[in-house]
């Protein structure tokens, strides 16, 4: 089981998850009742996560994941994380594996 996606956003959260697991892929919500708990401890432990159940489906919801946030924005600003490597989705500014924040941008658009 792995982490995927991470947001405050519960429905943007289940918007993938039923993306998802339309297409197969089985996936659990972590988190998704919790918002009750913010104030209480950081919100950022708190926000709804998305896991994929088979470690052999996480590179096939990835590829899914990309591909509709391509569709929707048209921009692919995906970042990788400098501490682990992990491609971080661009909605977040930490890195969803190992915590780090994303470094700022070097280069002007």
């Amino acid at each position: 089981m792995r982490k995927i996606f991470e947001s405050g956003d519960s429905v943007l959260v289940g918007q993938y998850q039923s993306m998802l697991e339309s297409d197969g892929i089985r996936t659990f919500v972590k988190n998704l009742n919790q918002s009750s708990l913010m104030g209480e401890i950081p919100f950022a432990e708190v926000y709804p996560e998305l896991w994929v159940l088979e470690d052999g489906d996480v590179a096939e919801a990835l590829r899914l994941l990309e591909s509709y946030r391509h569709s929707i924005s048209g921009n692919t600003a995906d970042w990788t994380c400098g501490n682990c490597g992990e491609v971080v989705p661009k909605e977040l500014g930490q890195c969803w594996k190992c915590d780090t924040p994303q470094e700022p941008a070097t280069t002007a658009d």
